[in-house]
């Protein structure tokens, strides 16, 4: 019995991101902890649907009660209220360009943004759970960019 070709390639997605959680868990754990100031109410990380495959597909924002990006004025010049870059990590795409390639070959009708955004939104969750999510006492959620389905990283539910 031969394995679908979506199958193998989240399969092959999820191997590449647990080989970041370790990078990624003490970046989360940096943001749960660090002392926001008060307009700052929520996190919100949006997955871009381009990045998988030449960057982090994740960047942080940090909304006040208006649901606006809040920044700080350090000598009249605005910086991220975080002691991380919002960006989460650096690194040069989650897994190659190649599997996508393959999985669109072998199965013409699958979307790889699709069943990579699964994987992503599955170990994102354990990552933040393993960095101490729920002590977190703000507000957060993890959702497509732009999206309104957001999931609740406090609860893991939308």
């Amino acid at each position: 019995m031969s394995v679908h070709p979506e199958h193998t390639f989240q399969q092959q997605v999820r191997t590449c991101l647990e080989a970041l959680s370790a990078r990624l868990v003490p970046v989360l754990a940096e943001l749960i902890h660090h002392n926001y100031p008060r307009e700052v109410v929520a996190l919100d990380f949006e997955i871009f649907s381009d990045g998988f495959t030449s960057q982090f597909p994740v960047r942080a924002f940090f909304l006040d009660a208006n649901h606006t990006e809040y920044f700080l004025f350090v000598d009249g010049q605005a910086t991220y209220p975080s002691p991380v870059d919002p960006g989460l990590l650096d690194v040069e795409g989650i897994y190659p360009q190649e599997l996508e390639d393959e999985l669109v070959a072998a199965s013409p009708e699958s979307d790889p943004w699709d069943l990579a955004t699964v994987e992503f939104l599955s170990w994102f969750q354990s990552c933040w759970n393993q960095a101490g999510g729920n002590e977190f006492p703000l507000a957060a959620t993890l959702a497509h960019h732009d999206s309104t389905k957001k999931i609740n990283l406090l609860t893991g539910l939308p």
